[in-house]
């Protein structure tokens, strides 16, 4: 059988490379997302099983719903398409640059993100009475809010018309849904908070001289190693090799401030 002529063309080009040009975590979290809204969008699957409610992971145990809520946003529509240019904008960013040698890392921020959106989106809904079904657009938010905060002088120019800087980004974005639909977007004020947070406990109170708060686990270091992301690390170094421990330590995250 004779070989298969390439052609230039087919090659870094196209719907596929670009995909598959995407970083790992971004481009699985995408992916979920995109394919629960295109099959909720087809009734291929009901949405109602996937959103939080907390009643029901109670008495129904139900307990995947604290998870999916996260990785659905609801069906196919202008908002979603935002929120998912947005995860493969600065997510993309983020898991490139200021995580570039440490994707576990990353999908901790995540993972710690969801947890606090989860416990704060609790005490909203019985103190304020306010539910949050869908999360996913929290979570995105959060993801801004984190890249904002390493870049914050970066000027960006909205649709054209005038430029920002990237710190004011995600408050510029949670006002415009204020103003178009004259209620409180809850979902990304969340993820706004949870962001800084994270900020705070992982950058910010270190700079200060507090110790750091956040550790990523070793098994999810070693769980995505497994899987093909990172390299998986050893708990205890090698006889002989104390020595290369002096040129061993925390990578400087790109334009952090």
């Amino acid at each position: 059988m004779p070989p298969r002529v390439v052609q230039a063309t087919d090659v870094g080009h196209g719907p596929r490379a670009w995909y598959e040009s995407l970083p790992p975590i971004t481009r699985a979290y995408g992916t979920v997302l995109a394919v629960l809204a295109l099959s909720a969008s087809f009734k291929m699957i009901t949405g109602f099983y996937l959103v939080l409610i907390w009643q029901r992971v109670f008495s129904h145990f139900e307990v995947w719903r604290p998870l999916t809520t996260f990785l659905f946003g609801g069906r196919v529509n202008l908002t979603l398409i935002f929120h998912l240019v947005w995860l493969v904008t600065y997510g993309k960013v983020l898991e490139t640059q200021v995580f570039q040698f440490q994707p576990a890392d990353y999908l901790f921020m995540l993972l710690f993100g969801a947890a606090s959106i989860l416990a704060m989106g609790a005490v909203l809904q019985y103190t304020v009475g306010v539910a949050l079904l869908v999360n996913a657009a929290a979570l995105i938010f959060m993801v801004m809010y984190v890249w904002s905060r390493h870049f914050p002088d970066q000027v960006l120019s909205i649709w054209g018309l005038f430029t920002i800087k990237a710190f004011y980004l995600p408050f510029f974005y949670v006002l415009l849904d204020y103003l178009v639909t004259t209620e409180i977007p809850w979902g990304p004020c969340l993820g706004i908070a949870a962001g800084h947070l994270y900020f705070y406990l992982e950058d910010l109170y270190p700079a200060m001289g507090g110790p750091r708060l956040l550790r990523t686990p070793q098994f999810l270091k070693n769980l995505l190693a497994d899987w093909g992301v990172g390299r998986r690390t050893n708990t205890h170094a090698a006889p002989g090799q104390d020595a290369f421990r002096a040129f061993q330590g925390r990578g400087q995250r790109l334009g952090a401030s």
